[in-house]
């Protein structure tokens, strides 16, 4: 049977719990805010949250936001998120494999979201084998703490070119998946909860 249509919202907030073990994705355009804003819903329970900016896509205003349309404390949701950034691949790499878990476990959070971990990996300045060493690396590091039992969130812009590969790694790993796309100047997108179910389309809104 073909599952209902979901709203932006509701597929989002799917996409902050995936199963243990698995990673969870937000991709297409305007992906990270829409992660940043589905955010604020945890954080205004108590939640603390570690977010690892790759791509310098963090934006605290769409987390302030959202939180203020739900009635909450936007300031007391900004203080419960602890952000890392790093600005190349290798930065990345050590920071996912050496210092995230460690930090997680200081916070004793139990969510952690990775914006643009692809975009790291397309400086042309680094050889493409190179890169795909330290992505294989930074992905394990991942999938080592989802299986901690934190979740794990990635939220990417699409990428395009010849490393799009990254990015079409992370979607083939991350369930759920939700997957966006702006047409006409209204938000549509499909999520994918997992390999056995068929994908879900999503309202189309503004």
């Amino acid at each position: 049977m073909r599952a209902a249509p979901l709203d932006l919202y509701d597929a989002s907030a799917l996409c902050l719990a995936p199963p243990p073990g698995r990673m969870a994705g937000i991709f297409g355009e305007d992906a990270c805010a829409l992660a940043l804003r589905a955010l604020a819903a945890p954080l205004l329970a108590g939640e603390t949250v570690v977010a690892v900016d790759a791509g310098n896509r963090f934006d605290p205003y769409a987390i302030s936001r959202s939180a203020s349309a739900l009635g909450g404390d936007a300031r007391a949701a900004l203080s419960r998120i602890r952000l890392s950034r790093a600005f190349t691949c290798h930065q990345l790499e050590r920071l996912l494999s050496e210092r995230l878990a460690p930090e997680l476990s200081r916070r004793r959070a139990r969510l952690a979201l990775v914006l643009g971990l692809h975009e790291s990996f397309r400086d042309a300045d680094v050889p493409y084998r190179e890169a795909c060493a330290l992505f294989r690396k930074s992905v394990a590091a991942l999938r080592k703490i989802a299986t901690s039992g934190v979740r794990v969130v990635l939220a990417s812009h699409p990428a395009s070119g010849d490393r799009a590969g990254f990015f079409m790694h992370l979607a083939r790993e991350a369930r759920p998946m939700l997957l966006v796309r702006r047409e006409g100047g209204a938000w549509g997108g499909t999520l994918w909860l997992d390999e056995k179910r068929a994908p879900i389309p999503l309202l189309s809104g503004k």
